[in-house]
């Protein structure tokens, strides 16, 4: 058997020392799920399953609907890390969320980091989630390079000729903080995204993160990229630019790339669409990104009670819109 254990989001120190020895990304790290939580307004905590063969390490976020509590991934690409024997690890996490009284819950998993035995483990609780896209940054830049699609390849590098990079993290950390809001807005991105300038501040001041930005024809700094510089697997976080410079997107996120392999970094997650299939995912295709599909794990520890909300809420246990269920816009209601 497993021993599970939940650290609190307030225990930076004993969360460090859990990941320690574990390939992980920055959502898994404390300042990051914290600060994501925070920002959602959700208590979040790193749950732990481990003996001595193995062990296993999970960022969940706790939440309350008609009093019964439920447990979901806060934002980033999460899931479950881990090393060893895990054979044990889905009967921890089920024993443990039985005695914390969840009635279900809802585990995004990223695909770049894939514990032993997972899928097996979770078979009859998996569900694919939207795509997103990895770059090998092990591979020289020439390489990356021929995979771009071929019209973006030739824009791709007219562009490099002529840019004005800008690397100083003082000066790009104040420029993203002035123009994400701005940017947020024109592309009309839902309320997840849409930060106060606290967090804003407390985002590009997080540790193993990278910004990369352009100046654009007046001198001023005018496309900004926040990445993250985790070794096993970085992560194209955030983008905030002027009107002007929302067509240096694709460049910056290139020079992002640049950074991130300068660093060590082995593999970058470029994540997906704000929708499936759209614009922003298809710049990420073409810029060569490998897609690869994302899992959920979507599990119900107390049936009755779960089938008692979905009553209440007016929807079936089985709505696909939602998981859980009783969250489907049906309902009217929210947590």
């Amino acid at each position: 058997m497993m021993r599970a254990r939940l650290i609190s989001g307030h225990d930076a120190v004993g969360w460090a020392a859990a990941l320690d020895g574990l390939a992980h990304g920055i959502a898994h790290t404390h300042r990051f799920a914290t600060l994501m939580g925070h920002n959602q307004e959700a208590s979040v905590h790193l749950f732990v399953a481990e003996n001595a063969n193995g062990k296993a390490v999970c960022p969940i976020a706790e939440r309350a609907f008609d009093g019964a509590r439920d447990v979901y991934s806060p934002y980033g690409f999460g899931g479950f890390v881990g090393a060893g024997d895990l054979s044990k690890l889905r009967a921890a996490w089920t024993l443990f969320a039985q005695e914390r009284a969840y009635v279900a819950s809802y585990i995004m998993q990223t695909p770049a980091f894939i514990p032993p035995d997972f899928e097996t483990l979770w078979a009859d609780c998996l569900h694919k989630a939207r795509p997103i896209y990895m770059i090998d940054l092990t591979l020289p830049e020439d390489t990356r390079l021929k995979a771009v699609s071929s019209r973006k390849r030739v824009e791709l590098k007219r562009w490099l000729a002529t840019a004005q990079p800008e690397y100083d993290q003082g000066v790009l950390a104040q420029a993203f903080v002035e123009l994400y809001p701005g940017f947020a807005k024109r592309r009309n991105m839902p309320a997840l995204y849409h930060f106060s300038k606290e967090t804003l501040e407390q985002l590009v001041a997080l540790p193993d993160t990278c910004l990369v930005g352009v100046r654009g024809a007046d001198r001023q700094v005018s496309c900004v990229a926040l990445l993250s510089t985790n070794a096993a697997c970085g992560d194209y976080l955030f983008m905030a630019s002027s009107p002007q410079g929302e067509k240096d997107g694709a460049g910056t996120l290139w020079l992002g790339l640049r950074t991130q392999a300068a660093r060590g970094v082995r593999l970058c997650n470029l994540g997906g669409g704000i929708q499936n299939e759209d614009g922003v995912a298809e710049m990420k295709r073409r810029l060569g990104g490998q897609v690869h599909e994302v899992t959920t794990i979507q599990q119900v520890f107390d049936a009755p009670r779960y089938q008692a909300l979905c009553t209440s809420a007016g929807v079936a246990p089985d709505d696909g819109r939602f998981f859980p269920a009783y969250y489907a816009p049906a309902s009217g209601r929210r947590a």
